[in-house]
């Protein structure tokens, strides 16, 4: 009831706005319209970046997503800012922060207000204009508002009836509501007609007549951009090449891995060309119409990036079957400085990247589910940025289905015992990171030895060092009815026990997936 009446005097105050104006506005006028909710496209470009979305495809495809319907509400405060109002109602199953779905369809509703704020008047027939909008939003227990900056088009099809379009992200200020994203299309038509003012006849005035100057007409030319990187003269890929006229077109396009973006039949004129990777901006260049008067077909432009870290480019790789595996989320950790960056692979070719800072060491590790990652350690100690710039890494990872066994070849004990050398062990933070990013997993911990000493000793043995990689899980937090601890001995060999190589690879762990 409080935010009805808060959007109530909003229009109230449209409407004292309306009364002052002596121009030509938008009529009281309320449409229908059908729109799209997009959670999780928001979620990825809040965690990364929109050029990091569009460039990996990550961009929610219209049958991933939910719509609804909703009702608008317009009303011209000048001839260029209309008031409006919306109402929105939707079953969706609502995607909360932290990429978590409640986990059922239930109704949502939104109602939010603020203006369009339009680049020509509604004479036009194709009008765009840009939204400002605050809303609140109600889902279930959940509660709270949000900002819904926005883009949209308007376009007259007859006399003071129009089709809309529009895209807003909703940034959500409440900390249990989600960002979104929203796409809508509708229609609206005026309820009261609109009153035209008196114009005047204006007095004709003869003019002398004036001398009819013919420009020469001048050919359309690509304009082509070339980023490199500062310190190597390395062409850099996927940086964000805009072009900007001089009346304020924009013009946008990508580099490929030659470091080359091309805009094509740009027609004549004055232009400003910009670029940015990673949230820093690349110099600026400036062409004139005079460019496009010399010679060729291309406009050659060269633009410098200067980014002092190192770009990681890494791949997550399925180990067993040697191939690249998407959508696998990547924690870079910089353990000298303390800090996190992550990462998504894509989901064509596995291919994640990132940015390392200088003279620090990096703890790698993926997350996805059902598959155990191995985890990585990189340094950029060392490194000369000049003659360095990108840093690859191959990242294994390994799918653990039910009743599949992997070896953990890092985990290390002292010779005849079951104490484990934890220091020299990766493994078992390998293992640890697996258990606590898939809780509903059940391992058997599984013992091995070779064939030297007799069997009872060797079965002994190998359950006193399942019980203590079981011990050292449960005491970094993993529950203890996720393990289950078992001893073969030297019953299950998985290498010709009459050679030193052999017998290595039979002393070994393994764990085994039971559910």
């Amino acid at each position: 009831m409080k935010q009805l009446i808060i959007i109530l005097f909003f229009f109230s105050c449209c409407d004292n706005l309306n009364a002052q104006q002596q121009t030509e506005k938008k009529t009281a006028t309320i449409g229908l319209h059908f729109f799209y909710n997009d959670f999780a496209t928001a979620q990825n470009i809040k965690a990364n970046s929109a050029g990091f979305v569009i460039n990996n495809h990550l961009w929610s495809k219209p049958h991933n997503l939910e719509g609804g319907f909703g009702l608008d509400y317009l009303k011209g405060i000048t001839k260029k800012i209309d008031a409006v109002g919306t109402f929105n109602a939707s079953w969706v199953n609502y995607l909360l922060p932290g990429n978590i779905l409640y986990g059922s369809s239930n109704f949502l509703l939104d109602i939010n207000a603020g203006a369009h704020i339009k680049l020509f008047t509604d004479k036009r027939t194709l009008d765009p204009f840009l939204i400002t909008k605050a809303g609140f939003t109600s889902y279930k227990n959940i509660h709270g508002f949000s900002l819904l900056p926005g883009a949209g088009v308007q376009v007259n099809v007859f006399k003071e009836a129009f089709i809309f379009t529009t895209f807003e992200y909703r940034l959500a200020l409440s900390s249990n509501l989600s960002d979104q994203l929203y796409y809508s299309i509708g229609i609206a038509t005026s309820i009261n007609k609109a009153k035209k003012p008196k114009i005047a006849k204006p007095v004709e005035i003869p003019k002398a007549a004036e001398p009819v100057i013919v420009e020469e007409k001048i050919a359309n030319k690509d304009i082509a951009v070339t980023v490199t990187d500062e310190a190597t003269g390395q062409p850099l890929q996927f940086v964000e090449v805009t072009v900007k006229s001089s009346n304020g077109d924009i013009f946008t396009a990508v580099t490929n891995a030659d470091g080359l973006a091309v805009l094509g039949n740009m027609q004549a004129g004055d232009f400003t060309i910009s670029g940015r990777l990673n949230k820093i901006d690349a110099t600026t260049a400036v062409i004139t119409k005079n460019d496009f008067i010399k010679t060729g077909n291309q406009i050659p432009v060269a633009i410098i990036h200067n980014d002092p870290r190192f770009t990681l480019v890494g791949n997550t790789v399925d180990k067993k079957a040697d191939r690249p595996v998407g959508n696998t989320v990547v924690t870079i950790t910089n353990t000298t400085q303390s800090s996190t960056a992550f990462a998504t692979s894509n989901v064509n070719n596995g291919e994640f990247r990132t940015q390392l800072e200088a003279a620090s060491d990096f703890e790698i590790v993926g997350k996805k589910s059902n598959y155990i990652s191995n985890i990585e350690n990189i340094s950029t100690k060392g490194l000369n940025r000049s003659a360095t710039l990108y840093v690859k890494l191959q990242l294994n990872i390994e799918e653990a289905k039910a009743g599949a066994s992997i070896v953990l070849n890092k985990i290390y004990f002292e010779t005849g015992k079951a104490t484990v050398n934890t220091g020299a062990s990766s493994d078992l933070n390998k293992l640890v990171q697996f258990l606590k990013d898939n809780p509903a997993v059940k391992l058997e911990i599984q013992g091995h030895t070779d064939n030297v000493g007799t069997m009872a000793n060797n079965l002994k043995l190998s359950q006193l060092r399942a019980n203590s990689i079981v011990g050292y899980l449960v005491n970094n937090g993993i529950p203890a009815e996720q393990l289950l601890a078992k001893g073969y001995g030297s019953t299950m060999p998985i290498a010709d026990n009459s050679t030193k190589e052999g017998k290595a690879q039979n002393r070994r762990v393994e764990m085994k997936v039971l559910e």
